[in-house]
């Protein structure tokens, strides 16, 4: 394997310049929690950047961030990566992150004796996990609580076509069913 990183440049955050091809929203929740992060813990992760031909920085990852502190001099791995390869870095990098799956055991232990830092961040591991967090009287999570999962008593219809699915999907709604085109 290649090692793509050049070097470890601390720049200005609006001396970036944003993808244009950033297909990623910050939605308030999100921007709240990265700024309740960046302001308890500070920059503890570098954002991605490639070197243009003009020698100006094109972001790559970590666009939330830089916005949110456009004066400070942020960490910026600075990529050997052409246009292309940045793009397809783009498009892979947060989704294969997502990928990674939950091991309860070791999430225990680490909430186990944790303490938020803040009560915004709090709040989010206490939603985010299902959790209670232990408060100093406490020495174990209490279990989570029980999600309702309603019925749903569903049927899937095949269809030849995207025609006769729409087709099919507006006969149903004008007979007043609930439907939701799905491709399978």
């Amino acid at each position: 394997m290649r090692n793509r990183v050049k070097e470890l440049r601390f720049v200005k955050a609006s001396d970036l310049t944003p993808c244009a091809d950033n297909w990623r929203l910050h939605p308030k929740r999100q921007r709240d929690l990265m700024q309740s992060v960046l302001q308890s813990i500070g920059y503890a992760d570098a954002l991605i950047a490639r070197e243009t031909e003009d020698g100006s920085l094109a972001l790559i990852d970590g666009h939330l961030r830089a916005d949110l502190s456009p004066d400070v001099e942020v960490p910026v791995l600075i990529v050997d990566l052409n246009e292309r390869e940045a793009k397809e870095l783009l498009l892979v990098h947060d989704p294969i992150g997502a990928l990674a799956e939950r091991d309860d055991e070791a999430l225990a232990r680490l909430l186990d004796d944790f303490e938020a830092t803040n009560e915004t961040l709090e709040r989010f591991i206490v939603e985010e996990f299902n959790v209670a967090l232990p408060n100093d009287d406490a020495g174990s999570l209490e279990e989570p609580k029980p999600v309702a999962i309603p019925n749903l008593f569903q049927i899937i219809v095949e269809c030849e076509d995207e025609a006769e699915q729409r087709e099919c999907f507006e006969e149903l709604t004008r007979a007043g069913r609930k439907c939701r085109v799905v491709n399978l």
